[in-house]
This record gives C-alpha cells, structure tokens and sequence, in this order.
C-alpha cells in the first residue's frame, strides 16, 4: 500500500474517531448538564458519568451543582424610623432546576442579575419595616432570615434556591455619618454636663449634712465636758471643803503660805504696809 493509498485510507478513520468524540461527553460529580438540540431541551443530566449526543446536532451546556457565594451590592435603605442605612448583603444559593434556569436566566450572570433586582426590592421593604436599634441587635438575624425566605420564594422562579443571607455591614451614609457623629458627641456633652451638675449638687449636700453634724457633735461634746468639769469641780472643791475642815487653822496657815509664795517670788517686789498687818501675821511670829 502506498502512501496515497493510506491517506485516502486514514481519512475516513479520523472522520469516523472525530465524530466519536463528539458525540461523547462527560458529567462531572460537581456538574448537571443539559442537552440541547438547536437551542430546544432535550435532557438534563444530574448524575455523573460518560454520556452520548448527536454530534453537530445537540451540544451541552453544564451549571455547577454545588453551593455558590454572591456578593450583593450595599444599598441605601430608609428604615422605620426614617434612619438611613448603606446595607450589605451576602447570599449564598445553588441551583435546583437547572432547565428552569436555562429557560428564564440562560447563565449564573444573569442569575445573579435577577438576585440583585430581587434583593434590593425584598430588603428595602423588610428594612422598612424595622427600627435602627433591631438592625443593632440580636434581632439582626432574623431581619436577615425573612429577607432570605422571601428572596427564595421568588427565585423559584428561576430554579434557584437562595440557600444563607447575611447582612454583612449596615453603615450610615457619608452625608448622615458627619451630622450624627456631631450630635452624637453634643449629646454626651449635655449628658457629662447633666452628671457634673448633679454631682456638686450632691457634694454641696454631703458637705452642708457634714458641717451641720460636726456643729451638732462639737456642741454636745462642750456640753459634756461642761457637765464633766462642773461636776470634777464640785468633787474637788467637796473634797477640799471635807479636807480643810477637819483643821481650819492649818488651812488658814497654808493658803497663807501659797500668797507668800505668789506675792514674794520677785525680789523687786515691793509691799507698802503696816508690819502688823493680818498678811505678815505667820512671819511676825
């Protein structure tokens, strides 16, 4: 066989091979496949495996069937309180039908198109509904529950199952963040203001009860030592009177000699009076 025999030979082979490849396909275990002839579902595919098609005639088109992440775009809402939030969303979804989906999103592109619509929708009318402090609370995760549920009921319609919804960040806009940090900061002004103010006003109280105690307790105590020292008198001069009337001669003789002792103690003292005097009576003897 010559070579232009083999050539003429070969071709009809790599035809043949060429459109036995093509008409072999292979699922994987993370994949459903749809298979498609001129655009028209023909079959879906959900477990995995090597399959066959007509070749030129029907292609496929595989979605991923597992988990997939969402990063939602951060919206302005205006809640119940008429406070304004930039909220934050993240979803998580897979999808469930995947015919469905081909037939009303074509590709996860336009699925996540379709939950972006749908999100801003359902998350401005819940967040409507809801005051600040809920979103700041624990009551934050069931806000995040009920925009899921109705965000799942609605892309049903897609054969999409919107699996976990968190609300990521909730922060205020640029133009709200200035005013009520300066509010913010007025009102723990007022509030320090309010708590210095009633504190003198406390310590003012304290201090008047206390001056007025000290004055109660300094008085009672100088009556006390009144009564105290009248009565350590009235003992003494009891005691003495008992004592010097036993001999009023010798008590005579001593106060006498105390007056000598005062009287005398100064050597430039100097006493105009009669020796016979009552007062010199002890030394004239």
């Amino acid at each position: 066989m010559n070579s232009r025999s083999l050539i003429v030979f070969s071709i009809p082979l790599l035809v043949l091979f060429g459109i036995l490849m093509g008409s072999l396909f292979i699922v994987q275990q993370t994949q459903q496949t749809l298979v498609l002839e001129f655009g028209k579902l023909i079959r879906v595919i959900k477990e995995p495996g090597l399959y066959f098609k007509i070749p030129f005639l029907q292609n496929v088109r595989s979605y991923d069937n597992r988990i997939l992440d969402f990063d939602l775009s951060a919206i302005p809402a205006t809640l119940a309180d008429q406070k304004r939030l930039l909220v934050d969303t993240f979803a998580r979804y897979r999808i469930v039908d995947p015919a469905l989906f081909y037939r009303t999103v074509q590709n996860e592109q336009g699925a996540e198109q379709r939950l972006r619509i749908l999100n801003q929708s359902i998350a401005l009318s819940v967040l409507g509904q809801v005051k600040l402090t809920d979103v700041l609370s624990p009551k934050r995760a069931t806000i995040a529950k009920t925009i899921r549920d109705q965000m799942n009921i609605a892309a049903k319609a897609f054969g999409i199952e919107v699996v976990d919804l968190q609300l990521r960040g909730t922060d205020l806009p640029p133009e709200n963040s200035e005013a009520i940090f300066n509010r913010m900061i007025s009102e723990r002004k007022q509030e320090a203001q309010e708590f210095r103010s009633r504190g003198d006003e406390i310590s003012q109280e304290i201090k008047a009860t206390a001056d007025k105690e000290r004055t109660i307790i300094l008085a009672e105590a100088t009556k006390q030592s009144e009564i105290i020292r009248g009565q350590g008198d009235a003992y003494v001069t009891e005691k003495a009177a008992a004592t010097y009337g036993k001999d009023i001669g010798f008590y005579d003789f001593y106060r006498s000699l105390n007056a000598y002792k005062v009287a005398l103690n100064n050597e430039t003292t100097t006493f105009i009076l009669s020796p016979k005097d009552s007062f010199f009576k002890y030394l004239s003897r």
